[in-house]
């Protein structure tokens, strides 16, 4: 795969968002309809989360701890961009609460499930932060094509919430942002993967020019 991939899948994703954006604009029943919520971009953007977190898991990775929280991180903003299915959680935010795992009218089974998931996405989230903070700030990955599509995609997810905020009524350019920032997550995986392949071939390229070693007990002559 070439090294410049990542370079052609960015400008795939600026091409993809601006033409959802423009088309918003232009047909705005047509972005009504698809940037609602549960509409075709928040449903492409839980794919493309779920698909990334499969990529770290599956492509070469030099921390597979390191991998698996990220994918599970992954895994997470996918169900948040979905949403839990009330049939399964009635409430979301109760998971948050303290009271919630102390009522005795929900199961304890379930209240022990529901914990369990948490606190395994609440240490992957710490783990995945500490990993992306010496990736990006004591390895200088920020000057790296990954660090900066990672970095981009943070700031996508940010500007997003925050129009969310301010803007609620309004879900255009807020689902576009989500979308844009996960599709460029998944960007920065196979950037790295691409990193992970090019520092590998020095290595095996110096391993095989190595001459082959004459048998310990054979004698010239």
């Amino acid at each position: 795969m070439s090294d410049k991939t990542h370079v052609v899948l960015t400008w795939l994703v600026a091409l993809l968002a601006g033409l959802a954006t423009a088309a918003g604009v232009l047909w705005p029943d047509l972005g009504a309809w698809f940037a609602v919520e549960n509409g075709p971009v928040e449903t492409l953007s839980v794919i493309v989360w779920f698909v990334a977190g499969a990529c770290l898991l599956l492509l070469h990775r030099p921390s597979p701890g390191a991998a698996l929280a990220l994918a599970v991180v992954c895994a997470g903003l996918a169900i948040r961009e979905h949403g839990v299915p009330p049939e399964l959680v009635p409430s979301g935010k109760a998971l948050m609460r303290l009271s919630h795992y102390l009522d005795p009218a929900v199961p304890w089974l379930r209240r022990l499930a529901e914990g369990t998931a948490l606190l395994g996405f609440v240490l992957s989230g710490v783990v995945s932060a500490w990993h992306l903070f010496r990736f990006l700030c004591l390895r200088r990955g920020w000057s790296s094509p990954a660090g900066r599509l990672l970095i981009a995609s943070f700031v996508a997810l940010a500007v997003s919430q925050v129009m969310d905020h301010w803007f609620g009524e309004d879900v255009l350019y807020e689902e576009i942002l989500e979308c844009v920032a996960a599709l460029l997550v998944l960007v920065a995986v196979q950037a790295l993967h691409q990193r992970h392949l090019d520092a590998a071939e020095p290595s095996v390229d110096a391993a095989q020019a190595m001459p082959s070693c004459p048998a310990a007990g054979s004698r010239s002559g």
